[in-house]
Order: structure tokens, then sequence, then C-alpha cells
């Protein structure tokens, strides 16, 4: 029974056309019981519902199809506010004219008089103009966030797909390695590099994740990578605080890592060094990450402006409007990020 409630609900929302009949219905009823002449419904009260609704049509859909778009969304307020103005006036001019000379000639065994003033219908014009713009607003509203919900969709798409094809190349070489020297620990490689293809192409299709799931895929990428670091390179991640229970959007922080390893780590220089520190607190994820600078020119060309860095950016910009705070800073030595959350 809910299941088709709903799926009526949902049928009425697709439908614009079915919206706008529904809505006119029950204004009908409304109005029928509101402006009945007697305690019973006469058949003149239908006939009355039904004209006095023609100066709200007509006021109500001038404002809809022409002064919202034309002068409201446009930011023309002065124009806008005179054009209502008009509009009323031309709703009372058209019931004036409607139920004081025309109504008699359709319908002349009934006795219609234009029995409100200026004011009141222009109260009347005003309630249904005002509720249907707010209707209309509302609406282009929620499309706004469906189109803004499409667009973050699409970016993690697009950050999926960037995930550093050579680091794939790399791990199967340094796994075809172990391979050879018939290593012990290659199945494990193996499933580390088997979990994290599988995490970033399925199961990140979704708004939140566990945090917990997202250190796990980063500590397996970490792994990975030191399959090709020589002993020298210092590489330390750090958990402060609670992971349980807590969601974060999917792969926000792998392509600050990609970029340490690839600046940091593969820069060509010695004493290499990547600090990657999570603490949660009070509700709010801090993560930091920090690395030395490489000497590789490319390195210095690209910075932080890699595409996958961006996309985050933006991602960020979508997912956690006013409530996230995302610092990158780049030094001749280093380069640091700081990126703060509010965890659900």
């Amino acid at each position: 029974m809910i299941k088709k409630i709903l799926n009526i609900l949902d049928q009425i929302a697709r439908n614009r056309v079915l919206q706008h009949v529904l809505f006119w219905a029950l204004s009908f009823l409304v109005l029928l019981n509101i402006l009945k002449v007697s305690a019973d419904i006469q058949s003149i009260d239908y006939i009355y519902a039904i004209f006095f609704h023609i100066p709200i049509l007509l006021a109500v859909y001038i404002n809809l199809f022409f002064l919202i778009p034309l002068f409201l969304e446009k930011r023309k307020f002065v124009i806008y506010g005179l054009l209502i103005a008009a509009t009323l006036s031309l709703g009372w001019l058209f019931y004036d004219f409607l139920f004081a000379q025309w109504i008699d000639y359709i319908f002349p065994g009934y006795y219609f008089i234009a029995y409100y003033n200026f004011w009141d219908i222009a109260l009347y014009l005003s309630v249904y103009m005002v509720t249907t713009s707010l209707f209309k607003l509302a609406r282009g509203w929620f499309r706004l966030q469906e189109i803004q919900k499409e667009k973050t969709l699409t970016e993690l798409k697009a950050l999926k797909s960037q995930v550093n094809p050579h680091f794939l190349f790399n791990s199967l070489n340094s796994i075809f390695s172990l391979a050879r020297k018939s290593s012990p620990i290659l199945p494990d490689v193996i499933l580390k590099l088997s979990g994290l293809m599988r995490y970033v192409i399925y199961e990140t299709d979704v708004e939140m994740i566990s945090l917990k799931k997202e250190i796990e895929i980063l500590k397996d990428y970490i792994e990975l990578q030191k399959l090709r670091s020589s002993d020298s390179e210092n590489i330390n991640l750090e958990i402060v605080g609670e992971v349980e229970d807590h969601k974060i959007a999917p792969l926000l922080f792998l392509p600050f890592v990609e970029n340490s390893f690839k600046h940091g780590i593969k820069g060509g220089v010695k004493d290499t060094f990547i600090k990657i520190r999570f603490e949660i607190t009070g509700g709010v994820l801090n993560f930091e990450i920090e690395n030395n600078a490489g000497n590789s020119a490319d390195i210095h060309d690209d910075g932080f402006k890699g595409i996958g860095i961006q996309n985050v950016k933006k991602r960020l910009n979508l997912i956690y409007p006013n409530s996230h705070i995302l610092k990158i800073s780049e030094t001749d030595e280093r380069f640091k990020v700081l990126v703060q959350v509010q965890l659900i």
C-alpha cells in the first residue's frame, strides 16, 4: 500500500500537467465551499466557482509564464512589481466585466453580480499568485539541487577515471618482480591491488561511504607504493580519534596522497618523506598531508594544479558547501594540504 502511494506521488512529481490539474481541482473545491450562497451547494454555486477562476487563471499564468521568467528571474524587481500591480488591475477589470455584463448573456436564467470590490479580488489574486510563484520557485530550487547532485556524481566518476594509470602499471611490474622471486608477500600484494581497483571502480558510486573503508583503501595504496620505495624514504600515517560510524564523500583524499608520492617520493631528491594525519574530534575530520618538494621540472610546473586536485576542490564545494576548509601551501622545501570537513 505504501509503495503504491509512493509510486503515485512520484508520478505526480514528474508530470507537470497533472500537478496543474490537481492544483486547480483542489482550488475549485475550496472556492466552491467558500463562495456558496447557502448551506447546501446549488448549481449556481458550481457556475460561479468556475467563472470566478477565470480571472485567477489569467493572472496566475501571466505571472508564471511571462513575468517571473522575463523579469523576476532576471532581477528586474521594479518592473516586475509594476507589472504585478498591472496584472492585479487587469484581473479586477476582467472579473468586473465578466460578472457585471458578460455572464448574463451566457447564463440568462441566473442572476449574477460583481459582488467583490477591487481589494477583495486583488487579495484573492495575490494569494494565488504568491502561492503558485512559491511552487514554481521551489520547483526550480529542487531542480537546481538535482543538477548539482548530477554534477557531483559526474565529477566523481571523472575523478575515479583519474586514478593514475601509471600506478597500476608500476604495481603490476612490482608484482611481476615479486613473482619471479617467488616472494611470500605476493598473494597479499595482489589482494591489495585487486581490492583498491574494485573499490575505485565499483564501490564509490554513492554519495557517502564509510570513513573507515576510505582510510583502509589509503593504507593499501600506500603499501603498494612502498613496493617501489627505498628504505631511506619516510612514509608515516597517523590516525587520531574514532573512525567508526562516520561517513565521508568517497575518493576525497586519494588524489592528495597520489600527489605526494609523485611530488615527494618520486621527485628526485634524498631524505624524502610523506606525513599523513587523520584527526577526528567533535564530529569534525582534519586531514593533513605533507611531503618534501621534488626537483624535477614537471614537479615544479605542475604543483598542486593537477586535474585530480582541482576536481576535489570542486567536489568539496558541492558536497560540503560552507562546511569545509581546504588549505594548500607550497614552498621550495615542502607541500602541505589541510582538509577539514563536518562528518556525518
